[in-house]
């Protein structure tokens, strides 16, 4: 697909959302004084513990307590 001279450049909406993603990451490293190797770690931890809330939260079988006797 062609570009006409001086035409204005049209971003898909996903590259729109991926800029603002970055935009507000930069903003919290610049505000927070993290280097990208802590903003990375940080990232790992929310992804580590929402996967253990999520499995908590619908566990695959449901087990009855077991019996008194």
């Amino acid at each position: 697909m062609h570009r006409l001279p001086g035409e204005i450049p049209q971003h898909k909406t996903k590259s729109i959302k991926l800029m603002a993603i970055v935009h507000r990451l930069q903003t919290i490293m610049v505000n927070e004084n993290l280097t990208p190797a802590e903003l990375v770690g940080c990232a790992e931890i929310v992804r580590d513990n929402y996967g253990k809330l999520d499995n908590i939260s619908r566990p695959a079988h449901y087990a009855p307590p077991p019996r008194r006797r």
